[in-house]
């Protein structure tokens, strides 16, 4: 009985839907037809990308609303990520099951299905060899690529090395987990193996968002950095008595700097590739008479600006209807903008000064009275660096959108504010501006989207993954390397480099834990709202200090000034610790595979 779920998992296979993300086949009957031919072989690949995780939908998306950087005021029974932060995960029904077969997403089954793919690709008449190895190359990568998202979400999994027959012995049906840096190991060996006769680059129009030994190398380098970070390395504390039942550990509870020089080795190789490939920091091509404009317009094109040179890879099916831009968007009279993605006070206090310091050590910042009003809005909106302009709207500020400029009129009954008959509203007083085009389109006449591939990788996140490796395996022996990958970044959006920023406070030099501080500001402010703050706030090991806190923001329902810039508790936040460091595996697959064991604090 506990094989029946494989079965009808295995039937399934004659049922796939397919495309390059979009395209439906026609349903095949049997294995030997769906690689008669090579075009039902590409269908059968094209399917497998159908497991891919919707990086750009936020409400099956992990990242986009699992976070403290946002909040919103929809409480829907569909919306986990929401729901995961208000503390209703749970093992009975865990959100984001990307586990079982009954889940979001079964990667199991898209792993298996790979496996089915290599194993009778060569069975396929007339195709040319060059497709062979390439298409062979895609399916590695995807085993890999699916490993991974396990791995970042479950820690310690099952490795599937192949498919498994349905009258296999019990212990191959039923495998165990494997230890966490084993999992690593067999992940970067088959990146490796997939880089190797993948394109350097994908150079296909049709073809945009697959795979290429860039994205494969790159990928390798996020998972060796993840692996070397707090939570996976040397973490006694919460793993020393997590083991399969027959007494293996699943982590390795030591800590072993030579991880970091493995992230530090990956990630350059990934760097090289990507420069080599011609990948560069994104800059607006339009020339603005305002250098500070000219910055602000880099860093919000960045994202929007469809498969620009920064993109690394990109998720390329289209944004829905419901989507990011819409729910973002100030609120345009006819319905069709939802007016309620709402930045953190949190997030609005992230942003660097003008001058390239956080707003508690700039001497020339008012940090003390930052919520005072000083002419149409507050302290804390003034003087701050161009990429806060890019990402936060606020109240009587400008928001960029519809080709033209808005005014944002955020207090209570407002064009844009709370109102006791609106459902869609900000809970904090502000308005997320990145991930929205300037130029989409959604008013009373007119509704255009402008759609662009979310960004999986880009440039930007390579410097700023090898900059914390570097330092977290040399220390401020590596800082003058550092501070080179860390200015590149701050200069194309128009902020000081790090030496020019500090030495205002006096500072020339600083130790590993302060450096440590400064890189992961940088990279809360740099990949803000792209999904990478879930996951690195638990790699960091910060979740008790970061997500079990109050969200704060202004006083909505005031109508006034002087009512409205009050800061305010909007929502509670739970997170448990250590059970929401890692996902729980769903209760009734450990009673239908009895060798599992259970994630800790579940």
């Amino acid at each position: 009985m506990k094989r029946l779920k494989y079965i009808v998992l295995f039937l399934s296979l004659f049922t796939f839907s397919c495309d390059y993300l979009e395209i439906v086949p026609d349903n095949t009957p049997t294995l030997e037809d769906a690689f008669a031919r090579p075009g039902e072989a590409q269908n059968f690949l094209f399917s497998l990308y159908s497991f891919m995780p919707k990086e750009n939908d936020m409400f099956a998306s992990i990242g986009l609303w699992g976070t403290d950087e946002l909040a919103t005021p929809w409480d829907r029974g569909h919306y986990y990520a929401k729901r995961m932060m208000k503390g209703e995960l749970n093992a009975n029904e865990p959100f984001f099951d990307y586990w079982t077969t009954a889940g979001s997403i079964d990667l199991y089954d898209g792993i298996r299905q790979a496996y089915v793919f290599l194993e009778n690709i060569d069975n396929v008449a007339d195709l040319e060899p060059k497709l062979n190895v390439q298409w062979k190359a895609e399916a590695k990568f995807l085993i890999a690529y699916y490993h991974f998202i396990l791995l970042r979400q479950y820690g310690p999994i099952v490795i599937m090395e192949k498919s498994v027959p349905l009258d296999a012995p019990e212990e191959e049906f039923f495998p165990v987990r494997r230890p966490y840096d084993e999992c690593v190991d067999f992940i970067a060996k088959l990146l490796d193996e997939a880089a190797i006769d993948l394109p350097s680059q994908i150079v296909d129009q049709t073809e945009y968002g697959k795979p290429s030994a860039m994205v494969a190398k790159s990928v390798k380098a996020r998972l060796l950095l993840y692996a070397a970070s707090p939570l996976f390395n040397g973490n006694s504390e919460f793993y020393s008595d997590f083991k399969n039942k027959d007494g293996e550990s699943l982590m390795n509870t030591t800590y072993d700097a030579e991880k970091w020089k493995r992230a530090v080795d990956a990630t350059k190789e990934a760097i090289d590739m990507a420069e080599g490939n011609g990948r560069q920091l994104y800059e607006y091509p339009e020339s603005m008479a305002d250098e500070f404009e000219q910055s602000v317009a880099n860093y919000r094109y960045s994202m929007v600006d469809a498969w620009n040179k920064e993109l690394v890879w990109g998720y390329s099916k289209s944004e829905g209807y419901y989507g990011w831009q819409r729910h973002s968007a100030p609120a345009n009279g006819n319905g069709t903008t939802y007016n309620g993605q709402a930045p953190t006070m949190r997030m609005v206090e992230a942003f660097l000064t003008k001058d390239g310091l956080p707003i508690d050590v700039d001497p020339d910042f008012d940090y003390a009275g930052r919520y005072t009003v000083d002419g149409v809005t507050v302290k804390l909106h003034q003087e701050r660096e161009p990429r806060f302009y890019a990402t936060i709207g606020y109240d009587r500020g400008d928001y960029e959108i519809n080709g033209e400029v808005t005014s944002l009129r955020m207090r209570s009954n407002e064009a844009h504010g709370y109102a006791d008959n609106r459902n869609d509203y900000s809970p904090t007083g502000y308005l997320v501006k990145k991930g929205v085009h300037p130029n989409t389109t959604m008013t009373a006449s007119k509704d255009n989207m402008i759609l662009y591939p979310w960004p999986i990788i880009r440039l930007a996140e390579l410097y700023l993954n090898y900059a914390e490796a570097l330092n977290e395996y040399n220390g401020s022996a590596s800082h003058t390397d550092v501070i080179t990958y860390l200015d590149r970044i701050r200069n194309r959006s128009g902020v000081p480099g790090v030496l020019q920023a500090w030495q205002k406070v006096g500072k020339s030099s600083f130790t590993k834990e302060e450096m440590r501080q400064i890189i992961r500001t940088e990279r809360t402010i740099e990949l803000c709202y792209e999904g990478h703050r879930c996951w690195d706030i638990r790699r960091w090991k910060m979740g008790e200090e970061v997500f079990n806190t109050p969200v704060k923001g202004w006083k909505i329902n005031g109508s006034s000034a002087t009512e409205f810039y009050q800061v305010v508790d909007t929502e509670e936040r739970v997170f448990l610790s250590p059970g929401y460091y890692l996902f729980p595996i769903k209760i009734k697959e450990l009673e239908i595979n009895t060798n599992l064991v259970q994630n800790p604090g579940w």
